[in-house]
Formats: C-alpha cells, structure tokens, sequence
C-alpha cells in the first residue's frame, strides 16, 4: 500500500498540545503519516456563521472546505475546530465528514465548562480524540455502527461520547481492513 497520510489541522486552539495529543493517537493506530498543518484561520468561519443560532453551519462549511483543500484517496484531513456547529435537523453537531477527503471536529460541546462543569484536560482530550477517530471513520467508509462502546457509534449527548472507548470495533476495524488493506496498525 502506498503512504496513506492524515493532515490535522487546528483552527482557534487555545491548547496548543491538544493537536499533538491527537497525532500522537493517530500514530499509534494507523500506519500513516500523520502531520499537523495549518489550513485556514478562524476568520474564514465568519461566512459560515448562524447569527441567530451562534454556531456555524457545518454543511456549508465542509462544502467550502472540500473545494478550497484538495483531496487524494490517500489522503485525509481533520480539521479541529473550537466552535459550536450545526447541521438542519439538529440543535448541534460534535463533528461531519465526507467520504474520500475528511472532517470536522467541533470542539465547544467537548469542553466540561460548556456544562458548568470544572475544566478537566484528560477528559477533554479523550472527547476530542473519540470524536477524531468518528470522522476519520466517516472519511474512510464507515457509517454509524450499532457496537455500544464502537467509537462509530452515534453521539447525540457528550455523555455519550464518553461511554464509547477510542477504538473502531472488530467490524468497523474489517471494513477498513478490506477498503484499505494494512492502513490499520492492528485488526
């Protein structure tokens, strides 16, 4: 298999070592090269921002991204973001992909003070991590899975991100195996 590569990219993060947690990870679960750029600036969401809602359309946006960073299909970006997003339908969203280029992980819902709570570092950087490895997931071919501690698993509410483990279940790990031989670092 040719290098796969994964390209975090941090955009209005006040941790500065929350991006090398994450690469950190990444590397210990894909035989890729994992690198952190920058992509855009917090300045480029202002043409995707709810006023009334005070969150960013993450439709929109992942729209716009997709045109202006390239894809390759060994290639996918993650972009983490400290914003508050949305999609229609729901009141907000942790993160969105698309299939063949990347994601979004939106990180305000992530946080424990958005729910009153005292900062907590390791829990946070658990959440963000969770919800990297899901939309790296979406990017990579997978849907939603039904395995209750399945990092695929759908999130509707931070506790729920914190009752599934980091790791891609036995089936969701075959999928990826069988689309992407060797790119898994254990299966």
């Amino acid at each position: 298999m040719d290098k796969f590569t994964i390209i975090l990219s941090p955009v209005g993060l006040k941790d500065s070592k929350l991006a090398l947690a994450i690469e950190e990870f990444l590397e210990s679960k894909f035989n890729a090269s994992v690198s952190i750029e920058r992509k855009v600036g917090m300045g480029h969401l202002i043409n995707f921002f709810n006023e009334e809602r005070g969150q960013v359309n993450a439709e929109s946006l992942l729209k716009d991204l997709q045109k202006k960073i390239p894809s390759n299909p060994l290639t996918r970006i993650i972009l983490i973001m400290d914003v508050d997003a949305y999609v229609e339908g729901l009141n907000f969203i942790f993160g969105i992909a698309s299939e063949g280029w990347g994601g979004i992980v939106f990180l305000r819902r992530l946080h424990p003070e958005f729910y009153g709570l005292p900062s907590h570092h390791a829990l946070f950087r658990a959440r963000v991590i969770k919800e990297a490895m899901h939309e790296l997931g979406h990017s990579l071919g997978l849907a939603h899975c039904l395995e209750r501690t399945c990092v695929m698993r759908f999130s509707n509410s931070v506790w729920e991100v914190d009752s599934k483990l980091s790791e891609f279940c036995s089936k969701c790990k075959l999928i990826i195996e069988r689309a992407y031989p060797g790119l898994l670092r254990s299966i």
